[in-house]
């Protein structure tokens, strides 16, 4: 297994509030993970790097786990957790009410790939074979409206509400998660902030992905020129994994 990831404020934000890490366990299990900040002032900043330090942090002292269940469990309780450290941190400081982050992460085990999702940052798979697609569901306003019928796919991408969320993590008391086991083989794993997919198109971050003369980091670094190609209209971050090893049944 190989993996990159890399993060930039982009051309247009006068600072970066995406956070992202790549953490190991005692098992040599990896847990990658992408938060997006939102919020005012440095909020979104400190929501985001909360978010990563605590997982990071409590996931690197685990000692492993024995099934997807056991795995989901201990990401719910962690949820919990990192969220209320979030919504106490905004709610005593008035100037940071409001704070919080989006969270995608993958748990990469012997058993499988553990995914979370709160919010609209994604996480994609892909397989040799050309398949692409995205693995999590966009917790937004704009991808609500198109599972009631009331937007096409099309109309979404230029939608003036397309970056209302209607869930994230430390804004209110209580938040869901989403928590899937996968443990179809895959070849690798794309974890990102909507300042790529929202900017730039599927088939070309495909392409990109697809392109078996570049190692993980130059797929990364040339998913990154894209988006700035694109615009650079907001943070970018983006880490990538390329499961070579269970590719090759090791």
């Amino acid at each position: 297994m190989k993996y990159y990831g890399i993060t930039d404020r982009g051309l247009v934000r006068k600072n970066n509030q995406d956070s992202y890490v790549i953490a190991t366990n005692k098992a040599n299990d990896v847990f990658a993970i992408v938060a997006d900040g939102i919020g005012g002032n440095s909020g979104g900043d400190i929501a985001s790097a909360m978010t990563v330090s605590l997982f990071s942090q409590a996931f690197s002292e685990t000692e492993g786990f024995t099934d997807g269940q056991q795995a989901s469990q201990w990401i719910k309780r962690m949820i919990t957790h990192v969220n209320y450290e979030i919504y106490s941190y905004g709610a005593g400081r008035p100037e940071l009410k409001g704070m919080g982050t989006t969270l995608t992460g993958v748990m990469i085990t012997s058993f499988g790939k553990v995914v979370v999702n709160i919010g609209d940052s994604r996480t994609y798979a892909w397989w040799k074979d050309g398949r692409f697609r995205q693995i999590t569901m966009d917790h937004s306003l704009v991808n609500d409206m198109i599972m009631h019928g009331e937007l096409t796919p099309e109309e979404a991408k230029n939608s003036p509400r397309k970056n209302v969320l209607t869930n994230a993590l430390g804004v209110w008391p209580t938040v869901r998660g989403d928590i899937h086991v996968h443990q179809e083989q895959m070849d690798g794993l794309l974890l990102c902030s909507d300042g790529l997919h929202g900017y730039v198109e599927e088939e070309k971050i495909r392409s990109i992905l697809m392109n078996p003369d570049m190692d993980p980091s130059l797929r990364a670094r040339n998913l990154m020129k894209s988006a700035l190609e694109a615009g650079g209209y907001d943070n970018v971050t983006i880490i990538l994994i390329d499961l070579e090893e269970e590719r090759n049944g090791i």
